[in-house]
């Protein structure tokens, strides 16, 4: 109501200037932006207009920052599909919402009930099902994102069961693609972004390197039905919940996703704005400046949430089998302060902090403020994360595979240096003498460098020292002849006192390899090589005596316990506490008393099957946007998303209940989290069964003329494939797709060539694949909603690219060996497997008399890859039916 709008906005004086803010909304100023005060002149005209604004809140239909109440489910009743009557009747647990069978649409779920009501009031006939054959390509590439094959589309029409779509739906959710079809989805609405690399020199400041192992996270979640609020709650604050669980922690690449090296504010303000769109649905971005317009989120419960996150940083650990932290990584968030201020900026400008505005961590009060906030402790170990025993283990093994190699050198100069004049061999054994002591050192003065580098809270490695094993401990040893010192080196002590040394025994050393590379017969060319480093050589030698003591009193340290060895500067490498800040906000968000997360993943899995959602925008739940269409039934699915009432029992057709008890066991790992609630399979389930996702897309006529947008849903939507679906499909019909999971980000540029999915290609600001990109691909910056537009571009990229040209070829080739010379078996063949269909007679004849009229072989060979081409090409291959 109007009193619950506007008990913190407008009834308030944000800037104290004497007037309330709603007057200062309805006369265009911006409360809390403490500007000019209101003229006596524009206070009189504001008079009319809070009337006016006071009676468009309270008509205002929907009340997004209510709680989610579950709504009375429409029983529609009646003798035939043309004349139903309606009445509302409370849903009882377990009881099924029925309505007589007619030809077109019967209730199969609520979610049609809700559906059909909307169609009895306003006059509207649902189209009838869709054929075997549409439904099936539907459903496959809305759950996996891949067409079925020819095989499973005949499976499907031979198996008469009623349950037999029912079977296809568990299996597709049972599918591990699933996750990558469904993943996707949620990167989008997550922002994710790849670590866009280096730009002459210069790394590119968003994201972080290693991120893909968040994507692998979502994908895996999904496939294991993870509950949604668990999802939520790690992504915000895993490093709080599970801080030793490094499958947990790569779910805080949410967090990580908004870095911005160069600019903390944009970090922070990315941080909250988007965090509020994705889960909550609102825009915050304005409270900024100041008090929202339309919403009840004033100016400084925006410093409030900014509050929550202001501690949090971003680090990244070292994993097992590669402590290189450009190879590997765990990307990851900490606290890095346990109590850091956030203060009021006037007009939303962090040159203007008001420092005697301390901003406590809250949420807004209209959405339940009140967060319980508890202070995390962490185990030490989650604050020392180079004590952690693999990396002792890594690098030990790193460092003996690099005594082994030094070995299997020493051991070819000895070798060869037997059979040479003793001046050269004098000379080869001096060099010889000189790399396995700068090996040795090298590693202390890398380890060295790394350690100078790293400061706490953030990495700032060099691309140079990145290579380096940070401890590793180095050994040379050689035979009696090459009399060569046994070393092994952990500490880092000797970088200041061998630098210089290092380095001109490296020139010595690049002198001498060049003399061992000759062959005999330059045997005195390389004679004089040597003469011309006696000099360096002289020089090396005196710092090799001072390497020698150093190297000494490493051995000595060797035998000492490693940890005595592997010292660290610090006690602390990050804190073992953390604020508990960002782990109460994200148990706020997964509460059932939230009004607004349930409402708005329902909307965005909604919006995701059907083209568009209940509530046409949805990153904006509030009065600015246009109300949902089926407001009730939103809610609806909000409650049974938290709670889940719905059974397989009692919303399946009565003929197919005794088979499912029967298969029940089978089932039962399908749903595993729907008992405890917020399982996305569970409402995935509800809606691709439902009679309203079964519908026919063809147009009629005089509904359009009623509701010509389709926006009550007497049909279904017609949608182009996104691009991820495109592309991924040109591979899967041919054959070719790389169906293999995980794994780091690829190369953007490599996606005309190589098969693997799309999901994993590298997706950052301006590294986007251009065939994606062609079809309208995520932009990183967001994509809460994909608006598909339809480009020249596009054509010529189905028709031209290297990409389907290849694959033309490849399917071809292989629909021939099938078929032999019988074209109308590789029409047939063709249809089946690139638009999962059987070709229509009038198809069939046209596709038939231009193969046949091909006679050369070579020309036969062309015109079938021809036609593969033009079916690649077709409506019914990039738009789901």
């Amino acid at each position: 109501d109007v009193a619950t709008r506007l008990v913190l906005v407008a009834k308030e004086d944000s800037d104290g200037d004497g007037v309330a803010n709603e007057t200062e909304l309805l006369l265009g100023h911006q409360p809390g932006d403490a500007k000019d005060t209101p003229a006596k002149k524009e206070l009189a005209e504001a008079a009319p207009r809070h009337a006016e604004f006071a009676r468009y809140l309270a008509s205002y239909r929907w009340q997004p920052f209510e709680p989610v109440v579950r709504p009375d489910v429409p029983k529609v009743e009646g003798t035939s599909s043309t004349s139903p009557t309606l009445s509302s009747t409370r849903e009882k647990s377990g009881t099924r919402v029925t309505r007589p069978s007619n030809d077109t649409f019967s209730i199969r779920n609520p979610i049609d009930a809700f559906i059909a009501a909307e169609h009895q009031s306003r006059g509207l006939k649902p189209r009838p099902a869709a054929s075997k054959e549409i439904l099936l390509r539907r459903v496959y590439l809305d759950l996996i994102g891949l067409s079925p094959t020819p095989e499973e589309l005949a499976a499907f029409e031979s198996d008469k069961s009623p349950a037999a779509y029912d079977r296809v739906v568990d299996r597709l959710l049972a599918d591990p693609r699933y996750g990558e079809r469904w993943g996707r989805h949620w990167m989008d609405v997550w922002r994710y972004s790849d670590w866009a690399g280096w730009s002459g020199g210069n790394q590119i400041r968003d994201s972080k390197p290693h991120i893909w192992k968040w994507r692998d996270w979502i994908v895996e979640s999904l496939n294991a039905d993870k509950p949604y609020t668990q999802m939520i709650v790690e992504m915000l604050a895993a490093d709080e919940l599970a801080p030793l669980d490094t499958n947990t922690l790569r779910a805080t690449g949410f967090l990580v996703r908004n870095y911005k090296m160069l600019s903390r504010e944009q970090w922070l303000e990315d941080t909250v704005k988007h965090t509020a769109q994705a889960f909550l649905g609102v825009t915050v971005g304005c409270a900024k400046c100041h008090d929202h317009m339309t919403d009840p989120i004033s100016q400084a419960e925006y410093y409030q949430m900014r509050a929550i996150f202001e501690p949090h940083w971003v680090r990244t650990d070292r994993v097992p089998g590669d402590t290189n932290l450009m190879n590997a990584g765990l990307v990851r968030t900490f606290d890095t302060d346990t109590n850091p201020p956030t203060y009021f900026f006037r007009r939303g400008d962090e040159r203007k902090p008001d420092t005697n505005r301390v901003m406590e961590p809250d949420v807004p009060k209209a959405l339940g403020g009140g967060l319980e906030i508890q202070p995390v402790s962490l185990p030490w170990i989650a604050g020392h994360p180079d004590k952690r025993d693999f990396i002792y283990r890594d690098t030990l093994a790193a460092a003996e595979k690099e005594v082994a190699k030094t070995r299997a050198a020493l051991t070819k100069v000895a070798t060869n240096s037997a059979t040479s004049p003793d001046k050269l061999r004098e000379h080869e054994l001096s060099t010889a003498l000189v790399e396995a002591q700068r090996d040795a050192l090298a590693a202390g003065i890398e380890a060295e460098r790394l350690e100078d580098a790293r400061e706490k809270g953030e990495e700032r490695w060099k691309i140079a020292a990145t290579n380096a094993v940070l401890h590793q401990r180095k050994a040379a040893s050689a035979d009696s002849t090459l009399k060569l010192h046994q070393a092994r080196l952990a500490a880092a002590e000797a970088r200041k006192k061998s630098e210089d040394a290092a380095e001109k025994l490296a020139l010595a050393t690049n002198e001498a390899q060049q003399v061992t590379a000759k062959k005999e017969d330059s045997l005195k060319a390389a004679k004089d090589a040597a003469a011309k480093t006696a000099k360096a050589l002289t020089e090396a030698k005196k710092k090799l005596t001072e390497a020698g003591k150093l190297l000494a009193d490493a051995e000595e340290k060797l035998k000492s316990p490693p940890d005595a060895v592997y010292k660290r500067r610090s006690t602390d490498d990050y804190p073992t506490n953390s604020t508990g800040r960002r782990l109460a906000f994200a148990r706020w968000l997964a509460s059932t008393n939230n009004p607004l997360t349930a409402r708005v993943a329902a909307n965005q899995i909604w919006l995701r099957h059907f083209g568009h959602g209940l509530a046409a925008n949805p990153a904006d739940f509030g009065r600015a946007a246009r109300p949902p269409s089926h407001p009730q039934l939103l809610d609806w699915l909000a409650a049974e998303f938290m709670n889940a009432r719905s059974s397989r029992d009692d919303t399946a057709p009565s003929s197919t209940r005794k088979i499912q008890n029967r298969k029940r066991e089978s089932d039962a790992s399908l749903l595993t989290s729907a008992a405890t609630g917020w399982s996305m399979k569970h409402l995935h389930r509800l809606i691709v069964t439902s009679s309203t996702y079964r519908m026919a897309s063809t147009p009629d006529e005089r509904n359009a003329k009623i509701d010509p947008d389709n926006t009550f849903l007497w049909r279904m939507n017609s949608r182009r494939m996104e691009a991820e679906v495109v592309r991924d499909n040109l591979l899967y019909v041919s054959g070719s797709l790389d169906l293999a999971r995980g794994g780091p980000d690829i190369d953007h540029n490599i996606g005309l060539k190589s098969k693997r999915r799309s999901i994993y290609f590298r997706q950052a600001a301006e590294k986007e694949m251009e065939f994606l990109k062609i079809f309208d691909g995520p932009a990183v910056t967001e994509c809460y909603v994909r608006r598909p537009t339809v480009v020249p571009q596009q054509a010529l990229a189905m028709a031209n690219s290297e990409l389907t040209l290849n694959e033309a070829r490849l399917l071809a080739k292989k629909l021939s060996a099938e078929a032999g010379d019988d074209a109308e078996a590789f029409a047939r063949a063709a249809f089946e497997r690139i638009l999962a269909r059987h070709p229509k007679p009038d198809e069939l004849n046209l596709c038939r008399e231009f193969l046949e009229t091909r006679t050369p072989s070579s020309s036969v060979t062309r015109a079938r890859e021809a036609l593969v081409t033009v079916l690649f090409n077709h409506n019914d291959f990039i738009t789901v039916r």
